[in-house]
């Protein structure tokens, strides 16, 4: 039985690393979209210029809270 524990552990642990490593590597389009939104703001309300502006802090934020957690955690070199 302690076979099929270390393997759904294993395989929990493989499935964190795949989610992390993909949400790494979609956050600078996110990023890229805003800007460009932002470089253009043109007929943007007030509330929505402050939305982007917090999703943009929020997305920095993750990036780095998910690349702190794969060096330390996952010891990977990224």
């Amino acid at each position: 039985m302690k076979s099929k524990e270390n393997d759904s552990v294993e395989q929990h642990r493989i499935n964190r690393i795949n989610m992390l490593l993909d949400r790494l590597d979609k956050i600078p389009g996110e990023l890229d979209r805003i800007h460009e939104k932002l470089l253009n703001p043109a007929g943007f309300t007030r509330d929505e210029y402050i939305a982007m502006v917090s999703r943009r802090a929020n997305l920095y934020v993750e990036y780095d809270r998910v690349e702190n957690e794969l060096k330390k955690v996952y010891k990977m070199k990224l």
